[in-house]
């Protein structure tokens, strides 16, 4: 096929008929494709601006570097299909199958991926700019590398075991999305809206959720080693058996969170809210608590040795069993707090 050649949308289906695949870079501007059957069709490079592709079977086909800005691709068939470089500004996919296909560096911006599946692609370094829509998608397995995501719909979005690894999600909304077991080391996630997103033993090492929305989150297993939740909202969160070793939570809200077991060694717990919080048996080896709010909160087994709770409140906190060695505080912090059988920072036991 001669670079840049135009043909109608009926030539070009009758010489796809009789075998032809190679059309690269062929011009079909507006071209009318609805439902067509294109499957292995060679379009790199070409040039299919606002073409209409509605429920079009485009199975393995080639669209690198092609041109489908404007184009209406609204329940077509992708699977495996290579769209790396391509453009897809303001591009319609909605409900698309794109499940195993290669859009690595291709531009998304303002498309349209609500419903779409996208089960085990590849979108490394995709740019999805400008409130890009994937609410409802399905990115299970997909892997979004480096991939910018900033401000999208991700409502819902099923992201389970996707690979996400220095992602920016900044400011998206994942509001009630999945994303079990899903791998966001480094990623960038400040002001993202996570409320009552499931992230269950995910992998969050290191990842940034500075003034992100956690409210009612299921963080439950979930690495956050050396994680940034500076200003971030965590109020009744799930953050049983949470990993937060070295964890920023300096001033955090976790009214009434759930941190049972969780690990908080080292973690930086500054004027933290943690109010009715339950800290049964979490790990708070080194924690600078200085300042925080435990009041009435749960701390019945934990691991307090060499913490340091200067200034805390502990009033009607329930510290039975835990153990305080070495521990900094003052006998005003402990004012109506329950220590029974609690190991004090001297090494002796409350009676």
């Amino acid at each position: 096929m001669k670079a840049s050649e135009t043909v109608s949308a009926h030539k070009l289906l009758t010489r796809y008929a009789r075998g032809e695949r190679n059309f690269g870079g062929i011009s079909l501007t507006a071209a009318a494709l609805k439902k067509a059957t294109l499957n292995r069709i060679d379009l790199a490079g070409a040039d299919l601006t606002d073409a209409c592709l509605v429920r079009a079977r485009l199975v393995a086909a080639n669209l690198n570097r092609a041109d489908l800005n404007g184009a209406d691709l609204s329940m077509a068939v992708l699977i495996d299909a290579t769209l790396s470089g391509a453009s897809l500004a303001g591009t319609c996919l909605q409900q698309a199958d794109l499940s195993g296909a290669i859009l690595t560096g291709a531009i998304l911006s303002r498309a349209n991926l609500t419903g779409a599946n996208l089960t085990g692609a590849s979108l490394i370094g995709t740019c999805l700019l400008n409130g890009s829509q994937l609410a409802e998608a399905v990115l299970v397995g997909a892997t979004l590398s480096r991939a910018i995501l900033n401000a999208a719909d991700l409502r819902k979005a099923n992201l389970t075991r996707a690979i996400l690894s220095e992602v920016d999600l900044s400011g998206a909304n994942l509001n009630s999305a999945r994303l079990i077991r899903a791998h966001i080391c480094r990623g960038n996630l400040s002001g993202a809206d996570l409320t009552a997103a499931d992230l269950s033993e995910s992998h969050l090492h290191r990842a940034n959720f500075c003034l992100a929305n956690l409210t009612g989150a299921n963080l439950e297993g979930a690495d956050l080693r050396a994680a940034n939740l500076n200003g971030a909202k965590l109020g009744g969160a799930n953050l049983r058996g949470t990993n937060l070793q070295q964890a920023n939570l300096n001033g955090l809200t976790l009214h009434e969170a759930d941190l049972q077991l969780a690990d908080l060694s080292k973690a930086d717990l500054r004027g933290a809210n943690l109010t009715g919080a339950n800290l049964t048996g979490a790990n708070l080896l080194e924690a600078d608590l200085r300042g925080a709010n435990l009041s009435h909160a749960n701390l019945s087994g934990a691991g307090l040795l060499l913490t340091s709770l200067r200034g805390a409140n502990l009033s009607g906190a329930n510290l039975s069993q835990a153990n305080l060695i070495g521990a900094s505080l003052s006998v005003a912090n402990l004012d109506d707090t329950i220590l029974e059988g609690t190991i004090l920072p001297n090494g002796a036991t409350h009676h």
